[in-house]
């Protein structure tokens, strides 16, 4: 195991375009740290620079104390999982698993151990015979984690190991590499697109766009205090409604509904009273107000709205509806390419997401009252994309760990 140290690490190319900018945190001995962000971002090119696959234009990176900017590869004792898989057609399931030790001339008898004992941590040991044409994508995937395993390293490195794999798949073997890591212990930086995977498996989440790390934090510092626009909408599912909003007196105006600003929220904001304001209202946060108690209801807002479209999930209902605004959202229009909404630039209908209880009796087409809880609003100002409700500034690094707040929720089978 180690503990990884990144101090203002960069990656420029010759052409001047910046991949990474001035990475600045700590991975924690153990910790299952996850970079997470759209394609592009620089999360691969930052996972490759750990493992020595690309050089370090500026900055140092420490492992166990030791700067290790100059160190070959071979010599950093760590372990690459690949999205592909990476292992050889012609080699069985065993001689794969065997390969990186045969490599170090390690005694046979130590090799049949590991191989052995990770075969059995894998639940592998009847496929050991097998070439990988007869493998099925997850025991592949399997197969390659074994062959990472068995080197013993200091730290797993795994660039998107699951996207290859069907749905159903991906969570099995999502719970699979959290319990793995939990019975390891060992180091594990983790890079993926996809938040479900970064909320669910890591101890601590790095947010990235565009090479820049956006905030840095537990699973539940990240859902519940987003730093940003950019944070707030690309954690969460379904995302977070982002709407137009404004402050008038004591009264905050959304497109669907205005009611007065509820003192938290006003001590949170402070003497921040942008002129326009994105506010931020996650999915389960609306409910059917005919299942809110009177008491409830009277401390938020309620509001009348046509339901387009209806999905039933079974324990819930996601309900689908537009609400009309003539304030123009310019500065979103970036931000909402990257995360992949583009309905947040809109000048009218802008499509709002509800995650109601499943008693709800609410109909497709038809009138409903739904019913806000106007103390969990984010505020954003939409021209820097600032949360203005965050109670300090921070640096994207400085959150602290929370030992096992994503894993230990798959591994209870969330």
């Amino acid at each position: 195991m180690a503990e990884i140290i990144l101090d203002k690490v960069t990656k420029r190319y010759a052409d001047g375009t910046e991949a990474v900018h001035e990475a600045d945190f700590t991975i924690g001995d153990g910790e299952f740290f996850i970079l997470v962000g759209p394609s592009g971002c620089g999360k691969s090119t930052l996972l490759n620079m750990i493992v020595g696959l690309e050089d370090i234009t500026e900055g140092r990176l420490l492992v166990d104390g030791k700067e290790i900017n100059d160190v070959d590869p071979k010599d950093r004792n760590m372990a690459m999982v690949f999205q592909s898989y990476a292992i050889y057609p012609h080699m069985t399931v065993r001689e794969n698993m065997e390969f990186p030790l045969r490599l170090k001339k390690t005694p046979d008898a130590e090799v049949k151990k590991r191989v052995d004992d990770a075969a059995q941590l894998l639940e592998l040991e009847e496929l050991l015979d097998r070439k990988p044409a007869n493998l099925s994508g997850g025991q592949r995937q399997r197969v390659a984690m074994g062959r990472a395993i068995v080197r013993e390293p200091v730290a797993f490195l795994m660039d998107e190991p699951l996207s290859n794999l069907d749905a159903k798949l991906r969570v099995q073997m999502r719970t699979a590499i959290a319990k793995l890591q939990q019975d390891l212990g060992t180091t594990t930086v983790y890079v993926t697109h996809d938040q479900t995977e970064a909320m669910t498996l890591g101890d601590r989440v790095a947010v990235m766009r565009k090479g820049h790390f956006q905030q840095v934090g537990t699973p539940r510092e990240l859902y519940n205090t987003p730093a940003n626009l950019f944070v707030a909408g690309f954690i969460g599912s379904p995302a977070m409604n982002l709407l137009p909003a404004r402050i008038e007196g004591e009264q905050l105006h959304l497109p669907m509904v205005s009611f007065p600003l509820p003192d938290e929220v006003k001590e949170r904001l402070g003497a921040r009273r942008p002129e326009r304001l994105v506010a931020g209202i996650r999915p389960e946060h609306l409910e059917d107000a005919s299942l809110v108690s009177d008491e409830q209801r009277d401390q938020g807002a309620t509001f009348s709205t046509t339901v387009e479209i209806i999905e039933w999930m079974g324990a819930e209902l996601y309900v689908h509806f537009s609400v009309e605004s003539e304030d123009r959202l310019d500065e979103l229009d970036e931000i909402a390419g990257d995360i992949g909404r583009v309905e947040l630039g809109r000048r009218h209908g802008l499509p709002v997401v509800g995650r109601l209880d499943a008693a709800s009796d609410v109909v497709e087409g038809k009138e409903a009252k739904l019913w806000l809880d106007v103390h969990t609003l984010h505020l954003f100002d939409p021209s820097t994309g600032e949360n203005v409700q965050n109670p300090a500034e921070s640096h994207p690094g400085d959150a602290e760990r929370e030992p096992g707040s994503g894993r230990a929720a798959v591994a209870a089978g969330s």
